[in-house]
């Protein structure tokens, strides 16, 4: 039987090699160009190479900016400044907390502290502060390059790939907790999923870093496939619903409800798992996605049943108002997963 390594190894091993050869190609390059400080370029290159396309160049483009606006700051208070210990002390720590301010409110400059550090310690006083400020943004530039390059041309993993792989862990997550919450309704017992809906939560979360490095990659030319973000939305919703119903099924069904709507509602349950299951296979494989409409007629009947049934009285009102609840959020569920359709057809 042949050996097949795990998708992880597989990854790991395809970003170890972009990050040779592209290491490889920078020292060859700043050799060639006479570059007296190419190291920066090389740090560059294993600063900025991330697992995908996207994420590389959107690493390697706000390295740039911090760095532009690192050098030229700091080569700014460099022509001001005396050659003197205190001197240059008390500009590098006003310049450090200018810049680090800046990071705090935008995220892309929290490498222009560094730099301008950089320039401020590293000068020498031969050197002019122009040349050496252009040296340093040329370093970067070619560093941030060689990596998009690489990670575009050597074994290249698209970010929408890995956001698509994302959505199919999250489909086939909540296909297990809706699973979970149909196995607990059968069983008549109160339901503890605060955790996992967290968990899922946070999955949603990290996936919407990887769909800004899809819109990059399309940004900056380097892909042609589009990426909406309809789909992450109609997720949140359908995920949103699943916490609901976590929440109702926190206590259980009266009894004369689970007889008569029970039933119903597990089949429901089973068959939006199922909607979650068919759309993961759907996003990987290209495939359709079809609604249980024998689930969702069995469904209405068993309401109805229960809205015209004598023993409906009986029911609490606090309980009658957590089964309806539980019956409107399974209906927006099953419309969720209609547009989730709709929205995965789109995308092909």
């Amino acid at each position: 039987m042949p050996f097949a390594l795990p998708t992880r190894s597989r990854l790991a091993i395809a970003q170890t090699i972009r990050v040779m050869a592209a290491c490889l190609v920078t020292y060859w390059l700043t050799g060639l160009m006479g570059v007296k400080q190419g190291y920066w370029a090389i740090f560059t290159v294993l600063i900025v190479m991330q697992g995908s396309l996207g994420a590389t160049a959107t690493a390697a483009f706000d390295r740039l900016i911090a760095t532009i606006a690192g050098a030229v700051m700091g080569g700014a208070v460099v022509m001001v400044t005396p050659r003197d210990p205190v001197a240059v002390g008390a500009s590098l720590i006003a310049v450090s907390g200018v810049l680090t301010f800046a990071a705090v409110r935008q995220p892309r400059l929290r490498g222009a502290a560094l730099t301008s550090a950089i320039v401020l310690l590293t000068r020498s006083p031969d050197i002019p502060v122009g040349v050496f400020v252009v040296d340093r943004i040329v370093e970067i530039t070619l560093g941030g390059a060689i990596g998009v390059m690489a990670s575009r041309f050597i074994l290249p993993v698209r970010s929408r790939g890995a956001m698509i792989a994302r959505f199919c862990e999250i489909l086939n997550t909540m296909a297990q907790l809706l699973n979970a919450q149909a196995d607990a309704l059968a069983r008549g017992e109160a339901l503890a999923s605060a955790e996992a809906n967290i968990a899922l939560r946070q999955s949603l979360v990290a996936t919407e870093a990887v769909l800004n490095d899809a819109r990059r990659e399309r940004a900056m030319g380097l892909v042609r496939e589009d990426v909406s973000d309809a789909i992450p939305r109609t997720l949140w919703r359908i995920r949103n619903g699943i916490a609901q119903i976590g929440q109702i099924l926190g206590t259980p069904f009266p009894p004369i409800a689970l007889t008569i709507v029970g039933p119903a509602v597990e089949a429901m349950l089973r068959a939006h798992a199922q909607s979650a299951q068919d759309a993961a296979a759907a996003l990987s494989d290209g495939g359709a996605l079809a609604q249980n409409s024998e689930a969702a007629e069995a469904f209405e009947r068993a309401f109805v049943t229960l809205q015209h049934s004598d023993e409906a009285r009986a029911i609490p009102f606090d309980a009658m108002g957590r089964v309806f609840g539980m019956a409107f959020t399974l209906r927006r569920m099953q419309q969720d997963f209609h547009d989730l359709g709709e929205r995965i057809a789109e995308c092909r």
